[in-house]
């Protein structure tokens, strides 16, 4: 299993970037899940909804199901990435995380510019997208050269990994 972090500050173009890459990598015949990491405290589920309203009573995990998705609500501590990661380790090639920039994991950094960047800039950040190249980092592509990004990522990190994949 294969992770990814798109990182960069508010309203940098990440979501764009992950929305480019996941096209891209799926159209190769990868399978591709995402992560949307926030910061904020922030609830998913809808007030008022049957699903909302079972968490009220009591349910630690409520499981909304229809013909097109499955949705699951519920605390962190009781279902997290990791596991959720290791129950869908033969279903999924790569997970591409968005907004987290803690986590040990090779790091796209977007910029809309360089007076963006953190002062020190991790170790683990493998390429940059935005209008200028960033000296440190390995790898630069211009804003919506998604296929660009997604060769790199196909061919560094995901070849790497996924050799053995059915």
């Amino acid at each position: 299993m294969v992770e990814l972090a798109v990182v960069g500050a508010k309203n940098s173009g990440k979501t764009t970037v992950v929305e480019g890459l996941v096209s891209y990598l799926v159209g190769e015949g990868y399978r591709v899940a995402t992560v949307k990491h926030t910061s904020h405290s922030h609830r998913f589920d809808t007030r008022g909804k049957d699903s909302y309203r079972h968490r009220q009573a009591g349910a630690g995990l409520t499981v909304a199901v229809s013909d097109e998705e499955v949705a699951i609500f519920t605390r962190p501590d009781l279902l997290d990435i990791c596991q959720l990661q290791h129950i869908t380790r033969r279903q999924i090639d790569i997970w591409i995380i968005e907004g987290d920039w803690q986590a040990d994991r090779p790091k796209v950094l977007v910029t809309r510019h360089l007076k963006e960047l953190p002062g020190t800039l991790p170790d683990n950040v493998v390429a940059t997208i935005g209008p200028e190249r960033v000296s440190e980092v390995p790898a630069h592509f211009e804003a919506g050269d998604h296929g660009g990004l997604g060769s790199l990522v196909s061919s560094t990190i995901l070849d790497k990994k996924t050799e053995t994949r059915e």
